[in-house]
């Protein structure tokens, strides 16, 4: 069975970036939740399981990295598409070490960070 759409929840601690992006996901029709704090991610993953994950590699006081490994070493997360966001030069290579599925440096184009999403999504053969 198809899902209609695709659910997204937007960790980031800048406010504006995480407003802006779940502007952006649903101007393009995707299902979006979003918060700004890393303590509150086990909640929302509690309330609702997305597709895919975009998280910042750096929050307050939170190292992206770490949340991330910890979700794809947990059965219950582990099948969350995690997409990870950074300005940092050699993010792309620790946050692909850290288990995420892919990455997209800051700052970044619409139509590649939308066509970064549905090719998490789509199944490999």
């Amino acid at each position: 069975m198809h899902k209609e759409k695709i659910d997204v929840l937007v960790l980031d601690d800048d406010p504006d970036l995480c407003m802006l992006m779940e502007t952006m996901l649903k101007f393009a029709g995707l299902n979006v939740k979003r918060t700004t704090n890393p303590m509150h991610l086990p909640q929302k993953l509690a309330e609702f399981t997305p597709d895919v994950l975009l998280m910042d590699m750096l929050l307050s006081g939170v190292d992206g990295k770490d949340i991330c490994m910890q979700l794809k070493n947990d059965d219950a997360t582990s099948e969350i598409k995690i997409m990870m966001i950074s300005a940092h030069p050699d993010a792309s290579e620790k946050c692909l070490a850290a288990g995420a599925d892919d990455f997209l440096g800051k700052p970044f184009d619409m139509d590649i960070f939308l066509g970064k999403i549905h090719s998490l999504l789509t199944v490999k053969v």
